[in-house]
């Protein structure tokens, strides 16, 4: 069975971007416990954190490295000093794997929300957590909470929802594994999910 960390960035005093009152830190931790819903059913799954505490970067890369995974995620989303600033990205370490990873989230996370900008697919080798954990590692930026009109997106549970299951398709896609639910529609996963949860 294949195996994936994901950790959701910042936590605890370490908040990330902050807009209109939304912490980046309590929404990726959010989006990454639906994620690891989602993915359980088909691999093992780590998690760097599962609670609102801070996880210093380094120890982040340990708990990767030292769990054999086969891919890495980190989930995070965006910030700029120019609030007109929008739209989604992804970061790669740079491996062929990596850019694989990438692109099979990156699509999957156009595909589901067409009317963002799409911000493309970036060599991030500079960032610590691709640069330091020994399996394929993508970053993903989702949204800017910089932007009003984008936070004000982003807070809502079924962007967030759409953030995590666009994640989990395009992990499933890196792997080739085929689910049933692919041919849901995004509302159509969200019901199914909140259903599941007992929401």
């Amino acid at each position: 069975m294949p195996s994936i960390c994901i950790d959701p960035g910042h936590g605890g005093t370490d908040t990330g971007a902050v807009g209109n009152g939304l912490l980046e830190s309590h929404a990726v931790l959010a989006i990454g416990l639906r994620v690891r819903e989602l993915l359980r059913p088909h691999m093992d799954v780590v998690m760097t954190r599962d609670t609102d505490e801070f996880i210093p970067l380094k120890e982040r890369c340990r708990i990767a490295n030292d769990a054999g995974v086969d891919i890495y995620v980190s989930i995070h989303l965006n910030s700029a000093s120019n609030t007109s600033a929008s739209g989604h990205e992804f970061f790669t370490s740079g491996t062929s794997q990596s850019r694989e990873l990438a692109n099979a989230i990156g699509y999957r996370h156009a595909k589901a929300f067409p009317e963002q900008k799409n911000r493309g697919i970036k060599l991030g080798d500079n960032l610590y957590v691709l640069k330091h954990t020994r399996m394929p590692a993508a970053l993903t930026e989702q949204a800017f909470l910089s932007n009003n009109a984008e936070c004000e997106f982003a807070s809502k549970e079924s962007t967030q929802e759409g953030f995590a299951q666009a994640i989990c398709d395009g992990v499933l896609d890196y792997f080739n594994i085929a689910t049933t639910d692919q041919g849901l529609t995004l509302e159509q996963r969200v019901v199914r999910i909140e259903n599941h949860l007992g929401i």
